[in-house]
């Protein structure tokens, strides 16, 4: 993870760092306003050397002294000061102030030692400060006498102590404190905020790192090794219009879709898909919803297309579309129905539908049949872009049965929602049957994080706050302004099928070639069967 990862992480789950900062901030104004009463005593101690009878001969050796100074405040702590305080206290009967605490330090630049001690009282703390003073001077003393004695071993105590040179004297013992030690608020609220941002940042880098769900177009691209050809925004819409039958859809889930029509036909210019299947790792994922909007544009570009619902275990397709599901695919394979009777013609036109028909006891016999193959073959030359919308993936195997058959397959993923693992799982049964995954589409994009599916954490909505303002005009209202001919119908040309009557006729009119829409939406209605049509010609560009 590079350090522009990590601030993207961040700044996705600024909404963590900030419970997590406030919590630090309650947690450190709680502790300050709980926290025991604390007294605080001083007391210093002066450390000479050389006679200690006079002034001048106790400022003689200023630099010894400061040297002696600095290691008898070490002493401060250690077991033997401790138990000659606690000697001391008990004596005076304050055995309850050896419960405070005790520090000391060297005033920087002099001989002086400052004693600091912390008491539950005023007088705990005062007595627990001289206690550690004269604890101090007594193991200083017993140091600098046995140091006399190793040197002169013959000679009593008394002359010890007149040759000791270096004397620990009470510069000023501790008074009694007259308020209570305050604790520094602002300090500990500053210090609680960056605990508790620090907490937040470990917390998104381990969610992150243990994430089992793919968040990115990044996530899908490295578990497939292949692109991610559409993001499709969440929108309540989708599943409300594709349920209504209403199925013109605007806005960036309508873009989302024309740039998925595009891709699928730019992915080999030479050889352009012309059957593909369409299926998810689960149920619930947005295929069929992506095969309705789907087949809705890559009709409206002027291609003549088939959407079969292939999922004959939970067909969604008649519910989209309104048409009657008992009869469509499966009577076809079974040869109780022709399959020009079982299209059925939608609102756009060159667009029909093959709905699942009666649910049979046996639908991956049926997928996988020699009969299937040649109607998906029929179609596709007829000149039909066909769209299949397949069961998933692993919950059984119709969709790779069905992929053996077409030119490849668009996976169907989930923001938040997929598991990584599942992605894994489909790519390798799709390698195990030979199948071609062409790339990916993933379903529920927060709008509001569309960046971060896109380009990683902390995005945002970087790139569509320019479609909102492309679709806005003056007055704020949505409004689409108008293009030139997509690139797609340049390079395909137009091409639309003669619309049929709503009864099923004996024979399914062919996709034909005309030179505008106009003139396609002006043509009577003719049947014709599936004869097989040529390639369209390359239209010729028109001169600037």
């Amino acid at each position: 993870m590079t350090v522009i990862d990590l601030v993207r992480l961040l700044r996705r789950n600024l909404a963590l760092l900030l419970v997590c900062g406030l919590v630090g901030i309650a947690a450190a104004a709680a502790y300050v306003f709980t926290r025991p009463v604390q007294y605080v005593a001083e007391s210093t101690a002066m450390v000479v050397a050389g006679d200690s009878s006079s002034v001048g001969g106790a400022m003689s050796g200023n630099t010894i002294a400061q040297q002696r100074a600095s290691a008898y405040s070490t002493l401060v702590g250690t077991a033997a000061v401790d138990n000659r305080v606690r000697a001391t206290l008990n004596k005076q009967g304050l055995s309850k102030a050896t419960d405070g605490t005790l520090s000391a330090k060297v005033v920087t630049g002099t001989s002086f030692i400052r004693i600091t001690a912390t008491g539950s009282s005023a007088q705990n703390a005062q007595a627990l400060a001289n206690a550690a003073l004269v604890g101090v001077q007594a193991e200083a003393l017993r140091m600098e006498t046995y140091s006399q004695a190793q040197a002169n071993p013959g000679y009593s105590q008394a002359q010890l102590e007149k040759l000791t040179a270096i004397h620990v004297l009470s510069y000023e013992p501790a008074g009694l404190p007259a308020t209570p030690k305050t604790a520094n608020l602002p300090l500990y609220l500053a210090l609680g905020l960056l605990a508790g941002l620090v907490l937040g940042g470990v917390i998104s880098v381990i969610k992150r790192m243990f994430d089992v769900k793919i968040r990115s177009q990044k996530d899908v691209e490295d578990l497939t090794g292949h692109g991610v050809m559409a993001v499709i925004p969440e929108d309540r819409q989708l599943t409300k219009q594709r349920k209504s039958g209403d199925l013109e859809l605007a806005g960036i889930a309508g873009e989302a879709f024309r740039q998925l029509r595009t891709n699928l036909r730019f992915i080999n210019v030479d050889h352009p898909p012309k059957a593909v299947v369409v299926t998810s790792a689960n149920p619930g994922e947005g295929k069929s919803t992506v095969c309705s909007y789907l087949a809705r544009s890559v009709a409206r570009s002027g291609q003549a297309t088939v959407l079969v619902d292939a999922d004959m275990r939970r067909p969604m397709q008649h519910t989209a579309f309104s048409i009657d599901s008992h009869v469509g695919l499966s009577q076809v394979l079974a040869g109780d129905v022709s399959l020009e009777d079982a299209l059925n013609p939608t609102d756009v036109p060159g667009m029909r539908v093959l709905v699942a028909g009666r649910i049979p006891p046996n639908p991956s016999e049926l997928l996988g049949s020699v009969r299937m193959h040649n109607l998906i073959a029929r179609l596709t030359k007829a000149g039909y872009f066909v769209i299949l919308d397949a069961p998933p993936l692993l919950a059984v195997t119709d969709a790779g049965l069905l992929a053996t058959s077409t030119d490849g397959v668009i996976m169907v993923n989930v923001v938040g929602g997929t598991h990584k693992e599942q992605v894994t799982l489909c790519t390798k049964r799709l390698e195990q049957v030979g199948a071609v995954l062409l790339g990916s589409v993933l379903t529920r994009a927060p709008k509001k994080a569309m960046g971060d599916v896109l380009y990683g954490y902390g995005a945002g909505s970087f790139g569509y706050s320019s479609y909102n303002a492309y679709y806005t005009d003056e007055n704020g209202k949505k409004k689409r302004r108008k293009k030139r001919m997509s690139l797609e119908e340049d390079y395909f040309g137009r091409v639309e099928l003669a619309p049929v009557n709503s009864r099923p006729t004996e024979d399914e009119p062919t996709p034909s070639r005309v030179t505008s829409s106009s003139a396609s939406r002006s043509q009577e209605n003719r049947p014709a069967d599936l004869t097989p049509v040529g390639p369209r010609p390359r239209p010729a560009r028109r001169a600037r």
